[in-house]
């Protein structure tokens, strides 16, 4: 076989090609349109329970962190970048369009009043009837008919205060000085000009029609509009005035002047971000800046990815601390051919992003740029608590934060509770929904973080995948929102030992007031918010269903999880993206889609992605005292292993739940899983129902004492007549109702006796649409997070 042939860094990239650089050869990857270079048979997989062999020397040990399984995370997050970009652009588009519009209009009523001064004052000084009286030839008139001979400036006897009150009405403040000194008005142009003896002249006030119409449109041909008085302007001083005499002040009338004015308004229309002035004299549309930041960046695959995937980028750096990193970065940037938006940078990422929150101050001033980011991308090999703090100053108002852990053997078990809770502020919680607590305990980190500073931050996606989180959370300076943030931290209490329940507990309380036009609380348009502390406690010690120890946890984020409008915006661009880029697309949509409808239990945010800016398609905000009243979900199967049952399918549940009257749906976190806003006292008594009508436990399965036992006691001790349907008689009319999204429509009874329990498994199905991969298989053997890379030597 033929040995392959190398390229060399400048050669077009292209997959599996084997390339030639600084005395060593590479293999070329592609992932997306972009392309790295890693040393062949480079370990990109390890088996945990493998032990050094003599043939293994063959895989080399990672130089700099890659690993292939977290191509689904970095699919995600340019899609999802992508998405909330286009929404910020446009944002700052509306907003610049708005903002010149006003500065526009500002300059054209200040070239109107200048306008109709310079028309006033030339009939102000063409009517002076008294004789100018000069000496050697040489007179200096200024625009309030002082007189001057040889050089002595002295104010007129008479002043015609009927022309000061028309000069007042326009806005033009005048100001009377003593014998001797004369300040003209600040905002006209002075010509100096030399007499016949060579000394220098100022004359003050329209001395040509040209030089008055160059005053009106000085600004209107800074923006591309014709002028014909530029020739004029542009001529030498000597060339307008060579003769001692002055020239005679414009007679023209004012509407002459005020000609370029009207054609100056019409250019109010045209705003900078229609056109945009260049070098050869070209327009151009105005483009927007959009900055990201890859803080952690290993081989810049994330950084190249942006910059070739996202076209509205305007700037991206990739940033490490390792010198072995930045020289990998730096090669893939050649090899991409992005040098034009890709910046390499060595520098510790914490002390990076404080330094562009706080640059030096000698480099402030009117010319200042900043150097926040729109875009902060923290994906570390860990925890990303250390980071937090200076990415959320190095943002932009309304940016997106990108976080990603890796440590959910931390945030996501009680193994290491005092590990937890230093680095998050919370506690863990303990049962099958740990993965979700892991979730809410860094969103909780980052919002106590960044209500330090008056900043705001509001969840858009929220995933639990493989072995890590990854959360995209948009922060906003709103110290208004800020105050909401107690009202949406809870404590936990968890029957973790026993049957699994568990109770909420919030710390604040956001009630809402009436509003000043005396309507409701819910009515009023003009409603306001009071902030105080919530009631205490929210449970009991023990268990109120199977007196077991509970446990607490937090605190954590009760918010919702997720944005509605924003993870329908990546689903649509997700399913027109190319499936050669992004492999995992698939994936993509199953999982965004689960993600979606969880938010059915918080109706407030489900419904509040139905509503975008009546001017644009802008990216909705949640409202900032929505609360996940029901977080969290329960498995089935653990339910069933309490009260030593058979499991039912989750078909089965959710159709009982949605009969009774309650929302259920899945949770993206695990297959199986159910989360309702039913209370747990519904859903033990579904369980008991599911017990008694399909599947008795075998006597002698439980045993008093156990939490089995104790949730059992409380079964239905009288079986209601039914009819062949199973179903009671006196609510057959309830259980065929009308369902809406899945629910049904009729009143949630108050005691969970009285609900009439149906499984009906059709019900609880989902619609039938496209067919989804809504949880990831394992991908190959002996995947996962790998061991660190060996780094600088």
């Amino acid at each position: 076989m033929a040995t392959q042939q190398t390229a060399s860094l400048q050669d077009a990239p292209a997959t599996d090609q084997l390339v030639e650089h600084d005395g060593k050869t590479y293999q070329t990857i592609r992932e997306g349109k972009a392309y790295i270079l890693i040393p062949p048979n480079t370990r990109t997989s390890q088996n945990p329970q493998a032990k050094a062999k003599a043939d293994d020397s063959k895989d080399v040990p990672q130089g700099v962190f890659y690993n292939p399984i977290q191509q689904f995370n970095r699919d995600l997050s340019v899609l999802a970048i992508k998405a909330f970009g286009e929404q910020l652009c446009e944002r700052r588009r509306v907003q610049h369009k708005k903002d010149n519009g006003k500065q526009l209009a500002k300059k054209e009523r200040k070239r109107q009043r200048k306008s109709e001064v310079n028309g006033e004052k030339a009939q102000a000084v063409s009517g002076t009837d008294a004789e100018p009286r000069a000496a050697d030839g040489v007179m200096e008139v200024d625009e309030t008919g002082a007189q001057a001979v040889d050089g002595t400036v002295e104010h007129a006897q008479t002043e015609d205060k009927s022309g000061d009150a028309e000069l007042r009405q326009i806005g033009l403040k005048r100001k009377a000085e003593t014998q001797g000194a004369v300040e003209g008005d600040a905002q006209r142009a002075v010509k100096v000009r030399r007499a016949d003896d060579g000394s220098a002249l100022k004359v003050v006030g329209e001395a040509t029609q040209s030089e008055a119409t160059i005053v009106a449109t000085e600004d209107v041909s800074a923006k591309g509009v014709p002028v014909q008085a530029r020739a004029d302007a542009e001529k030498p001083n000597e060339e307008i005035e060579q003769s001692g005499k002055l020239a005679e002040p414009a007679h023209e009338p004012a509407e002459q002047s005020n000609g370029v004015t009207e054609q100056a308004a019409s250019m109010t229309d045209i705003t900078s971000n229609e056109i945009q002035s260049s070098t050869n004299g070209q327009t151009q549309p105005w483009k927007p800046k959009f900055r990201i930041l890859d803080a952690l960046s290993a081989t810049g695959l994330r950084a190249l990815r942006y910059a070739a995937e996202i076209p509205f980028a305007t700037a991206v750096t990739a940033n490490d601390m390792d010198k072995n990193a930045v020289k990998s970065i730096r090669t893939h940037i050649e090899h991409n051919k992005l040098e034009k938006i890709i910046t390499a940078n060595h520098a510790n990422a914490i002390g990076h992003m404080y330094g562009v929150a706080y640059p030096p101050t000698d480099s402030h001033g009117p010319h200042h740029i900043s150097g926040k980011y729109d875009v902060i991308d923290l994906d570390p090999y860990g925890t990303a608590a250390p980071f937090v703090d200076s990415a959320l100053q190095a943002l932009n108002d309304g940016g997106l934060l990108c976080v990603t852990c890796t440590d959910s053997g931390v945030l996501a078990s009680c193994g290491y509770a005092e590990k937890t809770y230093s680095l998050y502020g919370g506690m863990p919680i303990k049962g099958g929904h740990s993965h979700e607590g892991g979730l809410r305990l860094v969103i909780s980190s980052v919002a106590s973080a960044a209500a330090k500073y008056g900043l705001a931050v509001e969840p858009l996606l929220s995933l639990s995948i493989d072995f890590y989180v990854r959360i995209f959370i948009r922060v906003t300076k709103s110290p208004a929102d800020v105050k909401f943030l107690a009202g949406k931290t809870m404590l936990v209490y968890g029957c973790d030992a026993g049957c699994g329940a568990w109770h909420t507990q919030m710390l604040g309380r956001n009630t809402r007031q009436t509003g000043k036009d005396g309507k409701g609380p819910h009515n009023s348009s003009n409603f306001l918010f009071k902030h105080g502390i919530a009631q205490a406690p929210s449970a009991d010690r023990l268990c109120e269903h199977c007196n077991s120890k509970m446990h607490v946890a937090g605190p954590m984020w009760a918010g919702p999880l997720h944005n509605a409008s924003f993870i329908e915006k990546v689903l649509e661009d997700a399913g027109a993206a190319d499936k050669e880029i992004y492999q995992t697309i698939p994936r993509v949509e199953g999982m965004l889609d689960t993600a979606l409808y969880e938010l059915e239990v918080v109706p407030e945010a489900y419904n509040a992605g139905s509503s975008k800016d009546s001017t644009s398609e802008l990216l909705s905000k949640t409202p900032p005292e929505t609360v996940d009243a029901h977080p969290f979900f329960f498995l089935p199967s653990a339910l069933a292993k309490v009260i030593h049952c058979i499991a039912p399918p989750e078909a089965a549940v959710k159709g009982a739940l949605r009969h009774a009257g309650y929302r259920a749906t899945r949770s993206h976190c695990k297959p199986g899983s159910i989360k309702t806003d039913a209370p747990w006292s519904v859903v033990w008594e579904v369980m008991r129902e599911w017990v008694r009508q399909k599947h008795p436990i075998k006597e002698g399965a439980l045993k008093e004492g156990q939490a089995g036992w104790k949730i059992m006691q409380a079964a239905r001790k009288i079986k209601e007549a039914t009819n062949d349907d199973g179903v009671a008689g006196k609510d057959v009319e309830a259980a065929t109702e009308a369902t809406v999204n899945g629910a049904s429509t009729t009143q949630k009874p108050v005691d969970p006796k009285s609900i009439n329990v149906v499984f009906d498994e059709v019900l609880g199905k989902d619609k039938p649409g496209k067919k989804l991969v809504r949880y990831q298989a394992n991908p190959r053997e002996n995947w996962g997070p790998m061991t660190r890379a060996k780094g600088s030597s």
